[in-house]
This record gives C-alpha cells, sequence and structure tokens, in this order.
C-alpha cells in the first residue's frame, strides 16, 4: 500500500505541474464564466441555464483531462524507456499501474473541484439555493471520469498507438451516452443486427447513469439513483482497469 500512495503521489504532482492540466482548467473556469452571458439570454430562468451549462462544462474539462491524460500515463514511459527503470525495481507492475491512475485521478478530481467550487459562487451570485443534488451529481461524474480514465488506460495499453487510444476512448464516451437508444434500436431490427446491438449495448459504459442533472425535477431519485450509478461505475471500472492490468502484465519489458 506505501508503494501505491507513493506512486499515485508522484503522479498527482506530475500531473499538477502538466501545462495541459493548467490549460484544461483555465478553459474549464473560463466557460463556468461565460455561462453568467448564456444565463443573462436564458429569459426566467436564468439559474437553470447556469446550472446546467456549470455541470456540462465542469464534466467536460474533466473528462478530456482524464481522457488525454491516461491514454498517454504509461505510453511515454514505454516510448522514453524510463519504465525499465521502475518495474526492474521491487515494486509489482499492479502497483505501479493502480498507483499512477489513483494518482492521476486524483489530479482531475483536484481540478474539478476547482471548477465546482467557482461554479457555485456564480449560482450563489445568482440567488441560487443549495441544494444536496448538486454535490451528488458531481460526485456522479467523478466516477463517469474515473470509468472513461479506467477505457483509456485500457486502451493505451492495448493499441500502444495514443491516436488509436484515444479514438476507441472518445467512440466508447460517445455512444456511452447512447446506451437507451441502442437498446431500443436493438428492438425494432432483424436477429443478426439485434445481437450486435446488444453485444454493444452491453460492452460500452452506459453513461447516462451519472447525468443526474438530467433528471434535476424528478423527485425522491437520489438515494436509488446514487446506489446503482456508484455500483455499476465501480463494477464498470474495476473490469477494464483489470483488464489494462491484464494486458500490462503481458507485457515483455
Amino acid at each position: 500500500m506505501k508503494k501505491i500512495v507513493s506512486i499515485a503521489y508522484y503522479t498527482f504532482i506530475e500531473s499538477i505541474r502538466n501545462k495541459v492540466f493548467y490549460v484544461l482548467v483555465f478553459f474549464g473556469v473560463t466557460v463556468v464564466f461565460a455561462s453568467l452571458l448564456l444565463a443573462a439570454l436564458g429569459g426566467e430562468q436564468p439559474q437553470r441555464i447556469l446550472l446546467d451549462v456549470g455541470l456540462n462544462a465542469l464534466e467536460f474539462f474533466a473528462l478530456v483531462t482524464i481522457g488525454f491524460s491516461a491514454v498517454t500515463l504509461v505510453l511515454e514511459e514505454m516510448e522514453s524507456k524510463t519504465i525499465y527503470l521502475i518495474i526492474t525495481r521491487p515494486v509489482s507492475r499492479v502497483t505501479y499501474l493502480v498507483g499512477r491512475y489513483l494518482g492521476l485521478l486524483a489530479a482531475v478530481y483536484c481540478g474539478m473541484f476547482i471548477m465546482a467550487l467557482m461554479h457555485v459562487a456564480l449560482l450563489k451570485l445568482e440567488g441560487w439555493q443549495f441544494v444536496l443534488r448538486y454535490p451528488l451529481a458531481v460526485l456522479l461524474s467523478a466516477e463517469k471520469i474515473a470509468v472513461i480514465g479506467a477505457v483509456a488506460l485500457f486502451f493505451s495499453l492495448f493499441s500502444t498507438s495514443a491516436v488509436s487510444s484515444i479514438s476507441f476512448t472518445i467512440f466508447f464516451w460517445i455512444l456511452g451516452h447512447f446506451s437507451e437508444e441502442i437498446s431500443f434500436l436493438g428492438s425494432k431490427v432483424n436477429t443478426t443486427l439485434k445481437i450486435f446491438l446488444k453485444i454493444v449495448y452491453y460492452l460500452v459504459p452506459n453513461l447516462q447513469f451519472f447525468n443526474l442533472r438530467d433528471f434535476w425535477e424528478v423527485p425522491n431519485i437520489t438515494g436509488s439513483w446514487m446506489f446503482i450509478s456508484f455500483g455499476y461505475g465501480l463494477i464498470y471500472g474495476a473490469f477494464f482497469l483489470a483488464l489494462a492490468l491484464w494486458v500490462f502484465a503481458s507485457k515483455e519489458f
């Protein structure tokens, strides 16, 4: 555990110092501020527009950060051969990969926390009353980020190409927001295509589980939503992280 924490801390500091991380946080905060303009043009519902735009911007820039960072997390050390220095030491591959993954998540969550604070401050200026669903919505977005991070890490080790890894990750990300549509389409087509769509439905993550903001006005949804979403995200993320560990263990260094 100490080794995992040490590697996670090193990855966290490395990610925080990365200029790309600062640029993405900067743009995320900028978009949150720009949502003030959209709220001013929103007529009778400026708070709701500010809330939706801010949460979407926060999640989008966090997903961009985790997607690109997870893809290059191990690939850069493999290409520069610095990974040999780590693997030859008494550090298991599981410890190394889990530590890197957790450290990257911690850095991205740090950026999310900063953007969430800025967003709440803007909402309060508009007279918004704080509700429990806001931190819950951010927590679900954070779990979505953990899932996408595990998927991106797997593809980076599976394909060993940054471009293809990012492409596959974006493909999963997009399809994950249309899971229900894929399921509905599968019920309307012939047997062969139905089987294919069923495989796609169960293979890609159902990211709609984590969009609490889309059901903001629905009453009595919080408890069951959180339980199902966190359970699903934990299982799916652990599955792809295990796949990434399996691929990483099979590589020759």
